[in-house]
């Protein structure tokens, strides 16, 4: 009998990006603080929350101007932060970044080195995260990312309806946006398969089949 019976639909909710106003205000209210590098870098490369807070310097590389992400950080019910391998194979990847983020990296990480050999009485090396506990070993909470990004959006009036996956659905509908295939921004989100990609910003590329509809049309003066 409990074969016949169908499960309630379970429906994904909404999860909004930042409109071009509200980016302009949060790239100027993070601007030249500590978490700057932070939060630019989860909105230009569509990296979660967990494989921010567990990057490791050894990660970047300056001369691709491309990150490996290869780790996620979550945090348990005791409290304890544990580093891990993404999920899925197609979490384990690689996002790119622009010159403007480079220097932004470079800027963040002689900042780190600098914290590094004032407070830990050491040398920062290429083992240590890029976002961590400052004078610990220790990848950055990723509560501690949720707890500062609403306090940026309360600051400066931002809706409070946006959370920290706002950021990375941001940067989607910005690869979207701008012509990118949905096989390329699946790989870029770490999607396993293209259709989840689809299935979640269905309206953003509905835009784009519209558009493209309207330029084709136009061509044949249709």
């Amino acid at each position: 009998p409990a074969d016949a019976c169908k499960l309630p639909r379970v429906e994904r909710k909404e999860i909004k990006p930042l409109d071009s106003e509200a980016i302009t205000v949060f790239m100027k209210a993070v601007e030249g603080s500590r978490y700057e590098t932070l939060y630019l870098l989860t909105l230009f490369t569509g990296m979660r929350r967990g494989e921010c807070c567990a990057l490791k310097w050894e990660d970047i590389n300056y001369a691709e101007r491309s990150i490996h992400v290869c780790r996620n950080a979550v945090k348990t019910t005791s409290d304890e932060i544990i580093v891990k391998a993404p999920k899925t194979k197609a979490g384990n990847r690689y996002v790119y970044f622009s010159a403007e983020m480079e220097s932004l990296l470079r800027e963040y990480e002689a900042f780190c080195a600098a914290e590094t050999e004032r407070y830990d009485r050491r040398k920062q090396t290429k083992d240590d995260y890029v976002f961590r506990r400052k004078g610990m070993k220790l990848p950055m909470t990723p509560s501690t990312f949720t707890w500062r990004f609403k306090k940026i959006l309360k600051a400066n009036d931002l809706p409070t309806d946006l959370n920290v996956h706002s950021l990375r659905h941001t940067a989607a509908s910005l690869f979207i946006a701008s012509g990118t295939g949905v096989g390329t921004v699946a790989g870029l989100l770490g999607h396993s398969q293209p259709s989840t990609t689809l299935n979640i910003y269905t309206h953003a590329f509905d835009k784009n089949k519209k558009a493209a509809s309207q330029i084709m049309q136009s061509s044949l003066e249709i």
